[in-house]
């Protein structure tokens, strides 16, 4: 049970948005009426620790950021830390971002299980976010990973750098393999129920950075109300902004004043400058 913010800003933005975009999210993760709807009134925050990983570029240079923590993203200290952090984002020209916050139930807690998870695939990395579940016992031993020690996220991460390891022999073919993981993942982990809301932010080598994004839940339209309002994942665009994110952040917290979209379930996207491109539907 996990909020995420997923998508692309440029320098203006950036400098005069980004903070309070970002003071939107934690406060989605601070007080989310669609999660004390999903668990019963038993839970309403997302405390469970937080992270985020981008790629700026400034003058064609390339500087990619990853920092995460097991503290509340709503805490003191995680406030200050992202408010000096977005301030100095605003120096670069574009920036591809991905920003998690955490609940869980009985899945291992501390900062190494907070999200993004950093993965090497061949030719690259990749930083990859989860709000869902998936079989971790069954994946976990596809990619030797202990299931008492790591999250079914960070599996699912896993997995997808063996997948685009054993796909990708040239940065061209990176959409294909993305599309491919994600289908594998989906068809072959995900139980009914299980939910794929994920970003993924790839570096392929020189200036090669891309952001994907997938609104994956199986068996969507058999979920109740409380089920689908949670897991609904939002595009939001606008000039110099073209973001996706979850369904809290922009029912009840966002206030850019620009265009909003329900994005259709069982997707995988790749989030580009002024669009987001469909690369596979399942």
């Amino acid at each position: 049970m996990c909020r995420v913010l997923i998508g692309w800003v440029s320098g203006e933005f950036a400098r005069t948005e980004l903070s309070s975009l970002v003071e939107s999210f934690i406060e989605s993760s601070r007080k989310d009426p669609y999660l004390a709807e999903i668990t019963r009134g038993r839970r309403e925050s997302h405390d469970d620790g937080w992270g985020l990983a981008v790629a700026g570029f400034k003058g064609g240079v390339l500087t990619v950021f990853h920092e995460k923590t097991a503290s509340p993203i709503f805490g003191g200290v995680s406030r200050e830390l992202l408010r000096v952090f977005t301030g100095k984002l605003g120096r670069y020209e574009e920036l591809y971002l991905l920003i998690h916050s955490r609940a869980t139930v009985t899945e291992p807690l501390g900062t190494s299980n907070a999200h993004p998870y950093e993965v090497e695939f061949r030719l690259g990395r990749a930083w990859f976010v989860h709000n869902g579940s998936i079989d971790k016992l069954r994946a976990s031993r596809e990619v030797g990973m202990d299931p008492h020690l790591h999250v079914d996220s960070h599996v699912a991460a896993a997995l997808i750098a063996r997948y685009l390891s054993g796909c990708v022999t040239a940065c061209e073919d990176l959409d294909q393999c993305v599309s491919t993981a994600y289908e594998r993942l989906y068809n072959e982990y995900a139980r009914e129920g299980d939910a794929l809301i994920t970003g993924l932010l790839t570096y392929c080598g020189g200036s090669d950075v891309r952001l994907y994004a997938t609104s994956l839940v199986k068996g969507f339209e058999g979920l109740d109300s409380a089920g689908r309002n949670y897991y609904s994942v939002y595009r939001i665009w606008g000039d110099g902004f073209n973001l996706v994110s979850s369904s809290t952040l922009v029912d009840y917290y966002v206030k850019l004043g620009s265009f909003s979209k329900s994005l259709q379930q069982q997707k995988v996207l790749k989030i580009e400058r002024d669009s987001v491109k469909t690369l596979l539907s399942v």
